[in-house]
């Protein structure tokens, strides 16, 4: 009896062994508990270098650098910044009001993602330790069943009485950003395994979304009716998730993906929809013309970058061609005249807005958004946007000392400088987004296909992939060239991408027709691009587009009525802008112009006006040109002008406006 029992038990724990080594059964574990990883069901196009061997230099890189230096690598960042973000996950405050709830929870999650991929491009060991410390802290906070959050009651989920809501604070508002700040945690989370490889953070990140899918379950909620703006801003956790399943393998959250996507495409058509409305032809702003306040631009681009990304995972072709269909929409219905998209992070036909306005994330999102589908296609079409919005909205809004940001680039008059959010000191939504930004371009300016090397960008940078080297020098695009150095192991063809912009682009000095021009390198290699920068002038068809005094846009161009002064600017009638090769071309204080030549009512607009520049000597901006506007009635005007990106960028973190220097785009 005794051996037939014993016999038993070994079986039986035979049995049990074999189901623990199941990857299935343990989220994706292999017998020797290290994840099992995922592969994805659709190739993209094109592979990117890794982040440590590419180095952006220049003005673009300098700038870079500074921003890291203060916001990242700093004893500031690491001490006060980011300290007060771990903090609020000790206070839990953000639903201290009870019927509305605020995002403080989000920073914590911005600030490791920033951090992450700053040390994977340094490569810098003191931060990599700094983030492992910060991730150990984090998860210690963690509870038993998972939860790791800023809300004291974590299944607030959505906003259920308006009333108490308009008694709160005052107007009728449904915040409830529970979920959209647990999606930065656990991306934060996932970016610190990606640098350090603790498992202990990995498993973490799984006991996180366990909670969260359980938790949705147990109060029987749909992800979708969560939250606020139609459950964009909780539903855009579906880019963090499929990291996640890449790492676990584990079938309950790639199900939770494919649940989430499953909102956009429902009988009866609720918003968003994007699986219906990316084909129907209509503007983004058009989808839902009696659901007011639903477009917000950040929030639905972060649900579309997910899109292509469950493309990847699932191979759902149709994914990805409405995440392709709603980005061709917004390019045309929304790019504004700062070479972003929307009106102050909302799709409201930014286009058709004179008095523009965008926020840095929904800059440094289209940016995003245009990667993610270069990667998957190959099409350039996706660099141009990059590359456009890169050197003029997004760069308009990091501060020069690298210390801090705009939350509003303008148009003119002056930019809306970020103010630090829901009672913090340190933190905003915005600034602590910018290293992504900076990444991204710099990541993206090299590519490969196959044994093929693209050339996507050309501000100054040294970057290798595929066993070739890349180097670009020549001052670009404040320069009319650059000239490229090739280091190949062995015969590669080397494309370079030919701006959309330039006319005639020529390689050592033979006209190249575009959208690439090929070279074979064997050894070493230079190749000089000449570009053609002649000056645009580009006449807007507006003709009138006044904003009265209480219309809920022109509060949000003067910082939600914060800045009464700015009203005076606001424009009345359209005018030119000037272009520059990719650059959007400015008035400024910094340069002399008066207030004038800036803000006068004369206008070259729709007067067939052409622009001659002669470069002059920057001293505080990128750029510096004289330049010399004709019309077709026979006016010249003669003025200096400087690039955009420059011409307003001084921020101070604490202060509510920022005065000097002024500036205007409208010539």
């Amino acid at each position: 009896m005794k051996i037939r029992t014993f016999y038993f038990y070994c079986i039986l724990a035979s049995i049990l062994c074999a189901a623990c080594a199941s990857p299935r059964e343990e989220g994706g574990r292999t017998a020797g508990g290290t994840p099992a990883r995922a592969k994805d069901a659709a190739a993209g196009k094109m592979e990117q270098p890794a982040l440590s061997d590419v180095k952006l230099k220049g003005y673009a890189g300098e700038k870079m650098d500074l921003f890291f230096k203060n916001r990242v690598f700093s004893d500031f960042a690491k001490n006060e910044v980011f300290g007060e973000a771990e903090e609020a996950f000790r206070a839990k405050a953000d639903d201290r009001l009870g019927c509305v709830g605020y995002w403080q929870g989000e920073f914590w999650g911005k600030l490791a993602i920033s951090a992450s991929g700053v040390c994977e491009y340094s490569q810098d060991g003191e931060l990599k330790d700094f983030i492992a410390k910060k991730a150990a802290t984090l998860i210690s906070m963690q509870e038993p069943d998972g939860y790791l959050g800023t809300y004291k009651n974590r299944a607030f989920l959505r906003v259920n009485d308006l009333e108490a809501s308009k008694k709160a604070v005052g107007y009728e508002c449904n915040w409830c950003w529970n979920l959209w700040c647990r999606k930065y945690t656990l991306w934060g989370l996932l970016e610190a395994y990606k640098i350090g490889k603790n498992p202990e953070t990995l498993a973490a990140a799984a006991r996180f979304m366990n909670q969260y899918i359980d938790m949705l379950r147990a109060e029987n909620v749909k992800i979708c009716d969560t939250g606020t703006f139609v459950g964009m801003p909780s539903m855009s956790i579906l880019k963090p998730l499929l990291i996640l399943y890449r790492e676990t393998s584990d079938a309950k959250f790639l199900d939770f993906a494919k649940e989430i996507v499953s909102y956009w495409d429902r009988d009866g058509n609720p918003p968003p929809n994007f699986l219906r409305n990316a084909f129907s032809g209509e503007p983004v702003r058009l989808w839902y013309p009696h659901v007011k306040k639903w477009e917000k631009a950040y929030e639905m681009m972060s649900c579309l970058e997910g899109l292509v990304d469950y493309w990847r995972v699932t191979g759902d072709e149709k994914a990805l061609k409405a995440a392709s269909n709603i980005r061709d929409q917004l390019l045309r219905d929304e790019k504004n005249i700062l070479s972003s998209v929307g009106y102050n992070d909302m799709f409201v036909g930014g286009a058709n807005q004179i008095n523009a306005i965008t926020e840095p994330c929904d800059a440094i999102h289209w940016m995003r958004l245009n990667k993610e589908l270069f990667l998957a296609s190959g099409d350039p079409k996706y660099l141009d946007e990059m590359e456009d919005t890169f050197y003029n909205a997004f760069l308009a809004g990091v501060s020069r000392d690298g210390k801090w940001g705009s939350r509003g680039v303008r148009s003119h008059g002056y930019h809306f400088v970020a103010k630090p959010q829901v009672g913090m000191k340190y933190n905003h939504c915005c600034v602590d987004n910018m290293p992504r930004g900076f990444l991204d371009f710099a990541q993206t300016a090299l590519s490969r296909s196959g044994g093929e090397i693209f050339v996507n960008f050309y501000s100054p940078f040294k970057g290798k992939i595929g066993g070739a080297e890349v180097e670009i020098s020549g001052g670009y695009p404040i320069a009319d060239f650059a000239e490229v150095k090739i280091r190949a192991e062995k015969p590669t063809k080397v494309s370079f991408r030919i701006p959309s912009w330039s006319a005639r682009t020529f390689v050592d000095g033979k006209l190249a027709k575009g959208p690439w021009h090929s070279v074979m390198a064997d050894g070493e290699k230079t190749v000089k691009i000449g570009f053609d920068m002649s000056p645009r002038v580009v006449d807007s068809t507006l003709s009138d587009c006044y904003i009265p005094k209480n219309d809920l846009r022109a509060s949000r161009w003067t910082g939600y009525g914060s800045d009464p002064d700015l009203l005076p600017l606001m424009r009345h009638s359209a005018g030119a802008t000037i272009r520059r090769g990719p650059l959007l071309l400015a008035r400024s204080k910094y340069i002399g112009n008066s207030d004038a030549e800036m803000f006068g009512s004369a206008t070259v607009n729709n007067g067939g006006a052409e622009c001659r520049l002669t470069p002059a000597k920057a001293d505080k901006t990128w750029g510096l040109w004289d330049a010399e506007i004709k019309t077709a009635d026979g006016r010249t005007i003669k003025t200096k002008v400087c690039d955009f990106a420059s011409a307003g960028d001084d921020f101070r973190r604490g202060e509510p406006v920022n005065r000097t220097p002024t500036f205007s785009v409208f010539f």
